[in-house]
């Protein structure tokens, strides 16, 4: 009785462990069927396609109303945005004492307008090697502290 005792602890252990192992992150990718969004899109895709055995990468049509929702969800803007990536549920990231939110254009496509972010692709690639640079919470700049520094 004993012995079966401790094989079941080890089996229950044994699981518990190799469950956690088995957790595979999220990589939610966000876009409009609009040129520039594609062309970051292709971007993002180079780096994206790396990381597939690590990371289950969905797709979501920003402009199609059944992704209101996980928009809503992740706390992405509820106006205009032309891109956007998620890992694991947060958008930001600390790299090198830098904040960097993965939302609007990447720093590639600077001059295309009023969405440009503050992020690049390098940055989006070093979050997929290691996502312990992701922030604890999403951090969005609000569209009017865009226009104040743009001013």
């Amino acid at each position: 009785m004993k012995r079966s005792g401790i094989i079941l602890l080890v089996l229950m252990v044994a699981s518990t462990i190799f469950g956690q192992e088995s957790k595979i992150a999220t990589v939610d990718v966000f876009y409009k069927n609009k040129k520039p969004s594609q062309q970051a899109l292709a971007e993002i895709n180079k780096v994206v396609e790396n990381y597939e055995k690590t990371y289950t990468v969905s797709y979501y049509l920003i402009t199609d109303p059944s992704n209101s929702e996980i928009i809503s969800k992740y706390g992405l803007p509820s106006t205009h945005f032309p891109v956007a990536v998620v890992i694991d549920g947060i958008f930001t990231a600390e790299i090198d004492d830098k904040i960097v939110s993965f939302v609007h254009f990447p720093e590639f496509m600077k001059g295309i307008g009023r969405h440009e972010g503050n992020w690049s692709i390098s940055d989006l690639e070093a979050v997929l090697k290691d996502n312990s640079l992701l922030a604890e919470k999403n951090i969005l700049k609000s569209e009017q502290e865009e226009c104040d520094e743009s001013e």
